[in-house]
């Protein structure tokens, strides 16, 4: 159903990291998920599926240089600047160029809408801001490296994985039942859980529309792959199926690194003005606009 790339049951490190006292692989713990590896390939780089070392270099160099000259590269951020292992030039491992596959009419016009929302200037009502704006939730499926918060904590039980994301304080529990995932849109889905020898599968479906950044539909379906590749890293892979959006399946990978960090608090609408000051603005402009007409 998935198009995955499929892991083996049993790689050759598998005795190489904890274990539970069930013998299943143990991923409890904070993991780092930062990257400077784009999802997609750079144009200019053709068919090719990786960097070779002078060009790695470059594009990191071109990175911290743009990171620079933003205002909101603050000290507080917390950017990936390393390309992940293989020099790969995209998150994505399939399609093999590296890139999404093509979007059906209907994909175009959800991406079109979302870019809308990012884009937006005028605020009649808070539903025409993102979701990530209104401190409602953030694209915790799949795991999305970004400016800061890159970080997660796994909490693992005979019976439920639970997987904390320090952006926006989402905690997403996929149950190892296999009960029917209930009939109503979340934005993070419904999870359910699976081993396949030590690789932890979770299945994801029941998304409410606009669910990611890239703008997909309801209908989406993401299978979500974890092995332990070692003590400290975590090979992290996922495939989405959306056959209202893409025309086919698509399917990404990069490497989670454990960190003796800690998760903070996202404390979100603590303090949050900037909703009140968007819509503010927009009325006031309103009223500005009907002031001129009326002279």
């Amino acid at each position: 159903m998935f198009g995955a790339i499929a892991f083996i049951c049993r790689p050759v490190w598998a005795d190489e990291f904890p274990r539970t006292d069930s013998g299943k692989p143990n991923f409890e713990g904070v993991w780092d998920f930062r990257t400077a590896t784009p999802l997609e390939a750079p144009e200019n780089l053709g068919n090719a599926a990786q960097f070779d070392a002078d060009g790695a270099r470059a594009f990191e160099e071109s990175g911290e240089e743009a990171r620079r000259e933003r205002v909101f590269d603050e000290p507080w951020t917390d950017h990936g600047r390393e390309l992940t292992e293989g020099l790969r030039a995209s998150l994505i491992v399939d399609p093999p160029d590296g890139r999404l596959p093509p979007r059906t009419e209907y994909g175009k016009t959800l991406q079109g809408k979302w870019r809308q929302m990012m884009m937006a200037v005028h605020t009649d009502n808070p539903e025409d801001r993102t979701v990530l704006e209104r401190c409602i939730v953030s694209s915790a499926v799949p795991l999305t490296s970004s400016s800061f918060n890159n970080n997660i904590r796994i909490v693992q039980t005979p019976d439920h994985i639970v997987i904390l994301s320090e952006m926006v304080h989402e905690a997403r529990i996929a149950s190892f039942d296999s009960s029917e995932v209930p009939d109503i849109g979340a934005w993070n889905g419904h999870s359910r859980a699976h081993w396949d020898g030590d690789t932890l599968v979770i299945d994801t479906t029941g998304f409410r529309q606009y669910a990611t950044q890239i703008g997909t539909s309801g209908r989406m379906k993401i299978q979500e792959r974890f092995v332990l590749k070692s003590t400290e890293e975590l090979v992290y892979e996922y495939t989405v199926d959306d056959s209202l959006v893409f025309t086919a399946p698509w399917t990404a990978r990069q490497t989670l690194s454990r960190t003796d960090g800690l998760i903070y608090e996202y404390a979100c609408h603590e303090r949050n003005d900037s909703m009140t000051a968007m819509l503010r603005g927009s009325r006031l402009e309103e009223q500005s606009d009907l002031e001129s007409t009326e002279e």
